[in-house]
């Protein structure tokens, strides 16, 4: 019954926000942008022993993949307009 507590950090929040930025793009169907979301949930993970500056270079370089791997603005507007399901 006296359990120690997990810490709640905030690698649980990136790792949500990662989640949540893929499940974003897969809606577009921005398998890329998916990718690179899963990426960041998967090196978000507080048990990794992953730590320091290589970590935030692996954050900044998957935020710029998920970016970029985007369709343009033209592709999003007419999947959005098209009357098909």
């Amino acid at each position: 019954m006296n359990q120690q507590k997990a810490k709640f950090s905030w690698h649980y929040y990136l790792m949500a926000i990662g989640a949540l930025l893929a499940l974003l793009a897969a809606t577009l169907g921005a398998w890329g942008s998916v990718a690179s979301g899963v990426a960041i949930a998967i090196i978000s993970t507080p048990k990794l022993p992953f730590a320091g500056i290589s970590r935030f270079v692996f954050y900044i370089v998957f935020f710029v993949l998920y970016l970029f791997a985007f369709p343009d603005p033209e592709v999003v507007r007419e999947m959005m307009n098209s009357t098909q399901y």
